[in-house]
């Protein structure tokens, strides 16, 4: 068995996510998890798969043959969930190297994030951006997260930093 991940860029359009389920459907692929996001106009997915190594190249070669989509496709090893996830949401006003700071910090840290989703919206009473992530982290049973808190509280006074609930030590 052979696993894949693949990421594939494009002009986005109806259909298009069925038309690369099929592809790997109708080439002996199974879907095993994804990511695909519409931003700016544009298709982003990040697709784990798996087939038999007998499908494998029939598979790979029918995805690249895909209309309009940029592909880059990876031999991959499954992994087990590390069951030590904890989610840190962070609100604040939007600037300029907002997710490079907050990165750069709990790399410091050791901590490795899994999945990230952030997004700016408009600020009804004020008219600025509003700043919203959601950090999925793997956090080392080492880490001291009230010094972790702190440090992320103290980047900026309008930053709201809410931790899962078994996120303390």
């Amino acid at each position: 068995m052979k696993h894949f991940v693949i990421t594939l860029m494009g002009p986005d359009r109806a259909g298009l996510v069925d038309q690369i389920s099929q592809t790997i459907f109708m080439h002996h692929g199974s879907w095993q998890a994804s990511r695909l996001s519409q931003l700016a106009g544009q298709f982003a997915g990040l697709i784990h798969l798996s087939v038999s190594d007998t499908h494998a190249d029939a598979l790979v070669h029918a995805l690249r043959e895909l209309d309009g989509l940029q592909l880059l496709i990876t031999d991959a090893k499954p992994v087990a969930p590390n069951p030590t996830t904890h989610t840190l949401s962070v609100t604040g006003n939007d600037r300029r190297g907002i997710v490079q700071t907050l990165s750069q910090l709990l790399a410091a840290h050791g901590i490795t994030i899994n999945k990230l989703n952030a997004q700016t919206q408009s600020a009804a009473n004020t008219g600025g951006q509003i700043f919203t992530a959601d950090f999925y982290l793997d956090i080392p049973p080492d880490a001291d997260v009230s010094m972790l808190h702190e440090a992320l509280e103290a980047l900026s006074d309008d930053l709201i930093v809410e931790f899962d609930s078994n996120f303390t030590q």
